[in-house]
Order: structure tokens, then C-alpha cells, then sequence
């Protein structure tokens, strides 16, 4: 869906003068600083360090455009912030804020919106960052504000969504101002947005991209944040308005994509060398990464984390609100009494390229595709392990050493047998729709390959 709201005025704004001009290097600013970075664009600078811990966190950076006859905002920050915001424009304009953008529904982007609402602002998100406001947004909320050490702030206040959302793009466009609200896809969170000003060839990006150690990837996507950089690159830009961090050029982009891609390919090589999160961790050497943030790669512990889950099948991005269970348990493994090497896997009639997919991550196995249930008993017969096959009679195989369940499959007969059991299971948030996707499935079937291959703990085991 796209939404275009366009007013009908032509006036030229005056009396301003800029601090950035297309061309120019970005202008340095101190925290809680205002510049104007384009005519009637103006970028608040919020103060946020990754190495001092004396420097105070203010919320997240706010941008405004002052249009003919209203003012859009970008990011409703923490309700201390908005206050202190709204302050700050009205030294710029005596024009009502009418529209403010949430990036995202993380607290310093959105826990504001109350505020911005009493003084008459529509608050505008996408559809996902709606969502998860009404969905995981009240605990979140709540747990912002409790406790000695919760935000007062956010204690005295109330959890407000969007009222106006969107797609994929909705247009604000006078004739003299244009933002352009878009949606690329899951990067920081399911419900990125951001804000681009074509005219003055801004991006304002919200935590999709920031300028600094600033990344928090436990709501993130990683492999779809790239994609979504490289799409945010196409942009005609000049300025990069980050989330966190001062303003700087469109290198940025790529500066950030740098960053994952470099993490994704550091933790996929210690998963494929057997090495555990602690010794992947312990690996982790970016020194451009230091360069610019001044903060060493290795000591991101929860973002390494989050990419070898990703990685490894435990992280499911396809449905909102939603992530699988997927302990890991007492299986057999290199530890079990007369261990030895598996040869052969039972699988269903997978494509080529699944089956392909198989043989690279475990060349000395031997994978033999079943049609049907019966033809997988007689297979198993002479097998180490079962995928996605389940009947009472493989239980009493005695070489038979794993099935992996398929996650649609009930609950697998509890009668005793030294067989692992292992299965993929959702875990529901409150109120969304629980769901099941096949592709995040395959993810955990083939590292519980990769891991039986090695002798290693199986994941999701269910007996």
C-alpha cells in the first residue's frame, strides 16, 4: 500500500541558514546540538557513546522538516526527549508538528509518541513496527519504566501506537517539502522505516544504519540488513541522518553493511571448523571496525551470538513475534558410550539442491531419499538416522541412533527406546499468530545434520 498526502502551497521558506550544503563535509556537532541541515530540515543530535559510560543516553536523534503549514518529525524518542525536542522546534517554527515517524518500535524511537500525540501529532509507523507495539510493546513498556533503575519518564507515561500506517511507502509531499516514508524489509527490526528527502537528498535511517557501535541485532535479520542497505545505496543521497551517531556522508551504507557482512563471514567459518560460540567469539578480528567506532568487534558478545544463532537454526525471522525452542539435550553424540562416525540418513524426497545442501555439510554420510513413511522404516533398517519420517516401528530399530521430527508432526510416542528425538518448536508471543515456516525449519535440520555428522549435542531434543 502507498499513501500520498500532498498539500498545495508553494511558498519558499526563508530566513534560515544552512549549515550542509550538497557537496560539503558534514558538519560537527555537539550533543543535544541543533543544525540545520537543508532548508527547513533540521537534525537534532542525541548524546550516546559506546566507549565512555559518563556520558548520559539522550534517546536517539530527531530530524524535522518544516513544511508550508506543519512541521513532520522523525523518531518520537523517550518522553523526556520529546519534551526536550518539541522545545527545540519551536525555536525554529511556531508550526504544529502534524505527522511523527517511528522508525521502529524500540523504546528511544517510540516510547514518545504519547507525548507528541497530546500536542496534536498524528504518529505514523509501518505496519510491522504497529504490530509489535500491540503486540510485545506493553510488557516492554511496562518494564521500561519499573523498578529503581526504569526510565521515570516512561513510569509517567502512556504506550501510544501508530494511528496512520503503511506498507511499504507513504508520501508527505507540499510542493515545496517531500519525505518519503519507506519500508525495505527486515533490518534492525521487522518493522523498519525509513525517511528519505529527495529534494535534499537526505536519508534519514533511523537504527537501520548508524554511525557507530551503536548496533543492536537481537530484533535483527542480518542476511536481509544487507540486502536492504544495498537498496537504501540506490538512493539519490548526500547526507546520512543516522539513528545514533553524528550525521555523515552516504559511505555510511556501506560502511555498515561492511560490518555485518564481515560478521556473518567470520562466525559461518568458525561454525564450519567445528569451533564453539566462546572460541568464535574469542576469533572475531575486525580492526577497520575499531577504526571507526573505537570499540573492538570481539566485544559485541550479544550481536556474535545472535549471527551464530542465525547461522546455526535457532533464530526464526519469518513470522512476527514468534521464535523457535530449540534447547539442546542429552543425545547421542561422540560422548555416548560406543559412539561411532553415521554413514547413512534417511531423508524425504528433498530437491537437488537440498540434498546438496546436505552433502556439503556432511560429504561422508550417505543420503538416501524415502517417497513415503513405509519406505522409510525399510530404509531405516540399515540407518543411522531419520528426517522428517516418524512411525512407532523405527523405534525398535536397535542401530537407529536420531529421527528428527518434522515441526507439523505430533508429539512422538513416549514408549522407551535409546533413539533421539529431536523436533522444531514455536514458541508463541502474546497476542500474534502462531505459525510454522519451512524455510527456518530447514536451517535446524541441517545443523543437527552438521552436528550428528561430528558427534556433536543435537538441538531441540524432545527425548
Amino acid at each position: 500500500m502507498s499513501i500520498s498526502i500532498r498539500m498545495l502551497a508553494a511558498a519558499l521558506l526563508v530566513g534560515m541558514s544552512l549549515a550542509f550544503v550538497s557537496g560539503a563535509e558534514p558538519p560537527k556537532m555537539k550533543f543535544n546540538e541543533v543544525r540545520e541541515v537543508a532548508p527547513g530540515v533540521f537534525f537534532r543530535y542525541a548524546s550516546i557513546s559506546a566507549t565512555d559510560p559518563t556520558v548520559p543516553f539522550g534517546g536517539c536523534n530527531n530530524i524535522w522538516i518544516v513544511f508550508q503549514d506543519f512541521v513532520v518529525v522523525i523518531d518520537a524518542n523517550f518522553p523526556r526527549e520529546a519534551r526536550l525536542v518539541l522545545k527545540e522546534i519551536r525555536k525554529t517554527t511556531d508550526k504544529p508538528v502534524r505527522y511523527v515517524l517511528d522508525t521502529h518500535h524500540h523504546g528511544d524511537h517510540a516510547y514518545g509518541n504519547a507525548i507528541w500525540a497530546e500536542a496534536g501529532a498524528t504518529i505514523v509507523g509501518q505496519v510491522n513496527c504497529f504490530r509489535l507495539l500491540r503486540t510485545v510493546g506493553p510488557e516492554q513498556f511496562r518494564n521500561a519504566g519499573a523498578g529503581a533503575t526504569g526510565r521515570k519518564d516512561v513510569a509517567e507515561s502512556y504506550l501510544k501506537t501508530p494511528s496512520l500506517v503503511f506498507d511499504d511507502k507513504l508520501v508527505i509531499d507540499d510542493g515545496n517539502q517531500r519525505v518519503e516514508f519507506l519500508h525495505f524489509g527486515h533490518c534492525h527490526t521487522r518493522g523498519d522505516a525509513v525517511a528519505y528527502l529527495p529534494k535534499h537528498k537526505i536519508l534519514c535511517t533511523g537504527d537501520a544504519c548508524v554511525n557507530g557501535a551503536f548496533n543492536f541485532m537481537g530484533h535483527s535479520n542480518s542476511a536481509s540488513w544487507i540486502q536492504c542497505l544495498d537498496r537504501m545505496a540506490q538512493l539519490d543521497i548526500d547526507l546520512i541522518c543516522p539513528g545514533h551517531g553524528p550525521v555523515t556522508g552516504k559511505d555510511l551504507l556501506q560502511t555498515q553493511k561492511r560490518y555485518f557482512v564481515d560478521l556473518r563471514q567470520q562466525v559461518q567459518k568458525g561454525i564450519d571448523a567445528g569451533k564453539d560460540l566462546d572460541a568464535i567469539t574469542a576469533s572475531i578480528n575486525m580492526p577497520w571496525y575499531k577504526e571507526w567506532t573505537g570499540k573492538d568487534a570481539k566485544e559485541n558478545v550479544d550481536n556474535i551470538k545472535h549471527v551464530y544463532d542465525e547461522l546455526t537454526g535457532k533464530i526464526d525471522h519469518s513470522v512476527l513475534g514468534l521464535k523457535m525452542v530449540l534447547p539442546e539435550g542429552d543425545s547421542y553424540c561422540r560422548t555416548t558410550p560406543g559412539w561411532a562416525p553415521p554413514r547413512t540418513i534417511v531423508t524425504p524426497n528433498l530437491s537437488p539442491r537440498r540434498l546438496a545442501e546436505l552433502r556439503t555439510i556432511a560429504p561422508r554420510i550417505h543420503f538416501i531419499p524415502a517417497r513415503t513413511t513405509a519406505e522409510a522404516v525399510r530404509l531405516a533398517r540399515q540407518a543411522d538416522a531419520v528426517l522428517g519420517f516418524f512411525d512407532r516401528r523405527m523405534l525398535k530399530l536397535s542401530q537407529l541412533r536420531w529421527i528428527q521430527l518434522a515441526a507439523s508432526h505430533p508429539t512422538a510416542d513416549p514408549a522407551k527406546s535409546p533413539i533421539t528425538l529431536t523436533q522444531v518448536r514455536f514458541a508463541q508471543a502474546q497476542g500474534w499468530r502462531q505459525s510454522m515456516a519451512w524455510e527456518q525449519e530447514w536451517l535446524v535440520w541441517k545443523e543437527n545434520v552438521r552436528r550428528f555428522s561430528r558427534g556433536d549435542r543435537l538441538l531441540g531434543v524432545v527425548r
